[in-house]
C-alpha cells in the first residue's frame, strides 16, 4: 500500500514527512494542495480539518505528523518515543521555534519568498487566511526581540548536542532530528544566509538531514486514491475510554490554532489517540487519526 501525502512545497511540517520518506527509502504518492482552504476533494473527506500535511494509507488518514511518522514505521509507536529531555526539545522546536524563525529573516525576504511560491494575488489570500486561522489562537506568541533570542538559544543548544554526536537521535537520524530540522529549514528557504551565523556542527547536521532526500515520488490520480480506499477497507478494533462510547457522533478540533472542527463517529479513544470514522459519498468508510494531546473532543447532537 503506497502512502499518499497531501502537502504543499513550502510547508515545514510537510518537509518533515517528505524527509521521513527519504529516511525510510520509501516510494510515495504526492498530492499537492493549496496552502489554504478551500481544498475541495480533501475537504470532502476530512470535513472541517484544515491542517497540512495529511498522510493517507488506504482508508486511514493521519492528521498529525507524529502519528504519520509512526504509520510510516509500520504503526510502531516506539518510533516517536522520546525521553523527557528530548521531548522538551521537540516541543521547544515545534511549538515556539516554529513561529519564532520568522523573526530572524527580514519581512522583505518573507514577502519575496511568498511571491515566488504563490504570486502577488496569492500572498493576499494567504495572509488573510493566516490572520483568520490565528484569530482565536491560544499560543504564546513571542515579540520579535524575544523570538530572535529564542532562536539563538535553540541553535546554541543544538550546537552543543551535535558537537558530541552526528545526530540528535544518536548515531543515525530519527524523529527528534526531523522535528528540530523543519523550522530551521523554513528559515533557510526564505533566506539561505541566516545559516551563516550558525555553528559548523549545526550547519553540517542540516546538510546531512537534507541529504536524506524525499524517497521516490510517484504520480497518483483521485480515482486511484478512491480505489485505494475501497480496496483497503478495515475495521478498527479499538476501545473507547469513558465517558465516551463507540459509535457516538463527536467533533474534534485543535486546541491551539486553526481550530476548525471535523465531525464523525468515534471508533477508538485512548490516552494518546482519537480515531473517528466518516462515510464518503461512495459509501466507503475512512478513518481519521488525531492525537489526544492538543486536540479537543466533544459530543455532537
Amino acid at each position: 500500500m503506497t502512502p499518499v501525502l497531501y502537502h504543499y512545497p513550502m510547508s515545514p511540517y510537510s518537509e518533515k514527512l517528505r524527509l521521513t520518506m527519504g529516511l525510510r527509502g520509501m516510494a510515495w504518492s504526492s498530492i499537492q494542495v493549496s496552502p489554504q482552504p478551500p481544498r475541495a476533494a480533501l475537504d470532502r473527506m476530512l470535513g472541517g480539518y484544515r491542517r497540512i500535511p495529511v498522510l493517507q494509507r488506504g482508508a486511514h488518514f493521519y492528521c498529525d505528523t507524529r502519528l504519520a511518522f509512526e504509520a510510516l514505521h509500520d504503526d510502531d509507536r516506539s518510533a516517536t518515543l522520546l525521553d523527557q529531555d528530548d521531548e522538551a526539545l521537540r516541543d521547544w522546536a515545534e511549538r515556539e521555534i516554529f513561529f519564532a524563525v520568522f523573526s530572524v529573516v527580514s519581512p522583505i525576504k518573507v514577502l519575496a519568498f511568498l511571491a515566488r511560491q504563490m504570486g502577488l494575488l496569492g500572498i493576499g489570500r494567504f495572509m488573510r487566511d493566516r490572520t483568520q486561522m490565528m484569530r482565536n489562537a491560544t499560543l504564546d506568541v513571542l515579540t520579535a526581540k524575544r523570538a530572535r533570542k529564542a532562536v539563538q538559544e535553540f541553535i546554541a543548544h543544538l550546537g552543543v548536542r551535535l558537537s558530541a554526536s552526528l545526530y540528535l537521535s544518536g548515531t543515525a537520524p530519527g524523529y527528534l532530528d526531523l522535528c528540530c530540522y523543519h523550522p530551521l529549514w523554513m528559515a533557510c528557504q526564505i533566506d539561505r544566509r541566516v545559516a551563516s551565523a550558525w555553528s559548523p556542527s549545526v550547519s553540517q547536521w542540516m546538510k546531512r538531514i537534507e541529504a536524506l532526500g524525499h524517497g521516490e515520488v510517484l504520480p497518483v490520480t483521485w480515482n486511484r486514491v478512491l480505489q485505494d480506499i475501497a480496496e483497503n477497507q478495515s475495521v478498527v478494533a479499538g476501545v473507547v475510554a469513558e465517558p465516551f462510547q463507540v459509535g457516538e457522533r463527536v467533533g474534534v478540533a485543535p486546541s491551539d490554532y486553526a481550530q476548525d472542527e471535523t465531525a464523525g463517529k468515534l471508533v477508538s479513544l485512548d490516552k494518546d489517540r482519537i480515531v473517528m470514522s466518516r462515510t464518503l459519498d461512495s459509501g466507503h468508510a475512512i478513518y481519521l487519526h488525531f492525537p489526544r494531546k492538543g486536540f479537543e473532543l466533544r459530543r455532537l447532537q
